[in-house]
């Protein structure tokens, strides 16, 4: 790995309008880093803001406040013809794989057009990069399948399309966003461990988002929990998993298959957290067995427990 990150991000802020001056703010204040050859698993329930993380970092959406630093580069606010520029260090893989192809265009013609319009390789020639595409994800053979409409494969064969779209500009980070969600239990591995050799032989760093702590676990070096748009703790995967400290750590292992500390759900409640700019408090305060006065007036920092393990609560176990 890298000395310095690959990607740092710094009190990152997304508000989106919802009328009469009032904003929701699903990202707030959030910070990381990611170093070459790295996978983040970004983990939390729906709506904890782990896509709109993702589509921040590719600039889909441009943040409110915050940095998004790739080396040197703060790319939160470009702009125009630098944003095409910047898509060849950062690319989406999205969590519907048939959703993000273009069901009147071959497999062929999906691989071929981000290749010409970036043409980061002018010494081999488009086809020969398609063929090396297609056989780096494992869809072969490759003279079939370039034929072939998305509509003519699986779920999993269409994620492995659209991974190797993903790699066509040669990008130095992937947003994978669900990315085996939509796809049967069966082949969910397959799709993880291609992800894990380009990780390992390509050394690109992923934001890899779930919703699944067990496959967080499996595919992430690191794994940062999320939670209103908050960051609750961050640690390395089998020390978070060993140690929960945050009590929505412990929460989401509970409500994991196959988890020792499956059991009785440790919450007050099922409510939604509060998104509202101007909200005061830790923003799971509503929901939390450990609640106290302190806990529903004064936001918690993400302090440092012990070595790169790092945890935003009053009371942490």
């Amino acid at each position: 790995m890298s000395k310095g990150p690959l990607l740092e991000v710094k009190d990152l802020v997304v508000h989106f309008p919802i009328g009469k001056g009032q904003f929701v703010r699903p990202v707030d204040h959030v910070s990381f880093s990611i170093n070459e050859g790295e996978v983040l698993s970004l983990v939390g329930e729906s709506g904890s803001g782990k896509s709109t993380i993702g589509k921040a970092l590719v600039r889909m959406i441009e943040p409110a406040e915050g940095s998004i630093l790739v080396g040197d580069r703060d790319v939160a606010h470009i702009r125009g013809r630098e944003i095409m520029a910047y898509r060849r260090d950062a690319q989406m893989v999205f969590q519907d794989p048939f959703g993000s192809l273009n069901p009147t265009r071959t497999i062929e013609q999906h691989l071929a057009f981000p290749i010409r319009k970036h043409r980061t390789n002018r010494s081999v020639s488009v086809d020969k990069q398609i063929d090396e595409l297609l056989e780096k994800v494992g869809l072969t053979p490759v003279s079939e399948t370039r034929r072939k409409f998305p509509h003519e494969l699986s779920g999993g064969q269409r994620q492995r399309v659209a991974i190797a779209r993903a790699l066509a500009v040669n990008p130095k980070f992937i947003v994978a966003d669900e990315p085996i969600s939509m796809l049967d239990v069966s082949i969910r591995a397959g799709i993880l461990r291609l992800m894990n050799d380009l990780r390992r032989d390509l050394n690109i760093g992923f934001l890899y988002i779930t919703h699944d702590l067990a496959s967080a676990r499996y595919i992430g070096n690191r794994i940062m929990v999320l939670y209103g748009g908050k960051v609750m703790e961050t640690a390395e995967s089998g020390e978070l998993i060993k140690y929960p400290t945050h009590p929505y750590t412990r929460l989401l292992l509970t409500a994991t298959p196959g988890n020792r500390q499956r059991g009785p759900l440790p919450e007050t409640s099922n409510s939604a957290p509060n998104l509202l700019e101007g909200r005061v408090g830790c923003p799971f305060a509503n929901r939390c067995p450990l609640v106290s006065d302190v806990c529903r007036t004064q936001d918690p920092p993400l302090v440092e427990t012990s070595a790169g393990h790092s945890v935003a609560c009053h009371h942490p176990a």
